[in-house]
């Protein structure tokens, strides 16, 4: 399901109307845009002879980033035929800056030219009211077509080779392309996670998403192990040649971890012993099924698993099914998939686990058996308690900030990690750049107190040795947090010599 622009625009600053003489195509080209993601901007004159694929995105929706792989398959097919452009128009108020812009299209793998769309012009120009939504103009700048949603990339394809039937070549397009280095020991980290029994000792896990790999440290940041080659893919076998397409979220069990490989539609287990990779939920195709009940695991289709957490029994394994706004459950003793919870409706519902509405839940932590979750595109914070889902903060799609206080006053943004622990909930408040500190007594929602700027999108937190560990995402490291001290220090990790 994709997202419906409704009272958010309320949100957000009014765009200037057009001159009625200006065409959507004028004002794309108008030299008034900020582009990103490219050395210089892009002109009316680079998209001659080619067919312009738009792409109306917000970077923290699930839908959007599942057409990704649509646009890389159909850059690849046409080459310098098409132009692909992405224009966005941020949901969420901490999507609206040019550096976190760039640095969601570097995590996503985005290559093509990005408009920062925030004032909405070019989106009001082309008439849009959904992420995301597709927009296929031809050589003559007309539009031709627009797909709302995601699944359309065989009709896209149609729709351009028609297109360009009778258009002359174009000459190749000079200079946009950047050059970039990636010289960080972590991209873009999304997860971590605690193993007090593993053949290395006790460990940390973080996953290195951005790099397509988990890696396992010591305290003192000594890299121990490392999951993965590095490269995306989807290949199993030894630690040092499976692949993996930006794995976020993991649970660790006895043996072994269990991986959620979101760009892959896939569960892959890593066996400490055999220190191998191996899928063991889903095919790899983007699943839309939102009914199954214990099916088999290996022939499922299931899509974009963000996280997953292991329940005290030590066989069912709770997976945060971002792609399909639902909770999962595999039987790793079975090897079967059941939902949990969630209808498949984006919304905010408490009630029945069955009846319940999820917006895509990105973050679990158990605690017994209560099942704690964030909603991501609700900026709320849930429990899965007896069957029953509650909402303990956040009121709806459009509803965010950063606002302390008790439900529902109480405001977040966009929260991707949790770690519950008898009497609070700590939360990675990750467009506030913000750790939240939710009292299960009191119930009352509170900001820890950080130098300004210390984190940068934390996609995670831990609670460990009294300290927090924080996956700081768009720092490209770990942050150690002294709530006492009010302090906030990057954590260094030392790669094995090769």
């Amino acid at each position: 399901m994709y997202r419906i622009l409704a009272f958010a625009l309320l949100l957000l600053t009014v765009a200037v109307p057009a001159r009625a003489e200006d065409t959507p195509y004028d004002i794309l080209f108008n030299g008034k845009q900020e582009w990103l993601n490219t050395a210089r901007p892009v002109t009316a004159e680079d998209a001659k002879g080619r067919a312009v694929l738009l792409d109306f995105w917000t970077y923290g929706c699930i839908n959007c980033m599942q057409v990704v792989p649509d646009l890389k398959a159909l850059e690849q097919q046409f080459g310098d035929r098409l132009l692909v452009i992405g224009v966005h128009s941020a949901k969420f108020a901490g999507e609206r800056g040019n550096d976190r812009i760039l640095a969601a299209a570097k995590r996503f793998g985005i290559t093509h030219p990005v408009i920062n769309d925030s004032a909405f012009h070019v989106w009001d120009a082309f008439r849009v009211d959904a992420w995301p939504t597709l927009i296929l103009l031809g050589p003559d700048g007309k539009e031709v077509n627009r797909y709302a949603g995601e699944g359309h990339k065989d009709e896209i394809a149609s729709d351009i080779s028609k297109a360009l039937e009778n258009a002359s070549a174009a000459a190749p397009i000079q200079g946009l392309k950047m050059k970039e280095e990636d010289k960080s020991t972590l991209s873009f980290p999304a997860r971590l996670g605690f193993a007090d029994t593993t053949p290395w000792g006790e460990l940390i896990f973080v996953a290195d998403t951005g790099h397509n790999r988990l890696l396992g440290f010591d305290m003192k940041g000594n890299v121990k192990v490392t999951i993965g080659a590095g490269a995306e893919g989807a290949v199993d076998g030894d630690f040092s040649k499976a692949t993996f397409n930006h794995p976020r979220g993991f649970g660790i069990a006895k043996d072994g971890i269990y991986i959620a490989d979101t760009g892959n539609h896939l569960i892959r287990y890593a066996d400490f012993k055999a220190k191998t990779v191996a899928r063991v939920a889903g095919t790899g195709e983007r699943g839309t099924d939102r009914d199954a009940s214990n099916d088999d695991a290996l022939k499922t289709a299931i899509a974009s698993p963000w996280d997953a957490k292991m329940l005290p029994d030590g066989k069912t394994l709770v997976i945060a099914m971002a792609g399909l706004h639902q909770l999962w459950t595999l039987d790793t003793d079975k090897k079967t998939l059941s939902v949990l919870a969630g209808t498949g409706a984006e919304d905010i519902k408490d009630g029945a686990a069955s009846d319940a509405a999820l917006a895509q839940p990105s973050g679990l932590s158990i605690m017994g058996n209560d099942i704690y979750f964030v909603d991501a595109e609700s900026s709320s914070l849930r429990v899965l308690k007896d069957g029953q889902v509650k909402t303990l903060i956040g009121t709806g799609l459009f509803d965010f900030g950063i606002v302390d206080g008790k439900y529902p006053r109480a405001l977040m943004q966009h929260a991707q990690g949790l770690d519950a622990q008898p009497g609070r909930i700590v939360v990675a408040d990750t467009y506030n750049n913000a750790l939240r500190l939710y009292n299960l007594e009191d119930q009352t929602l509170s900001t820890i107190k950080l130098p300004k700027d210390a984190l940068a999108e934390p996609g995670d937190v831990m609670q460990l040795n009294g300290k927090l560990w924080v996956a700081d995402s768009t720092h490209n490291g770990i942050t150690i947090v002294d709530e006492k001290a009010g302090t906030a220090e990057a954590f260094a990790l030392k790669l094995p010599k090769k």
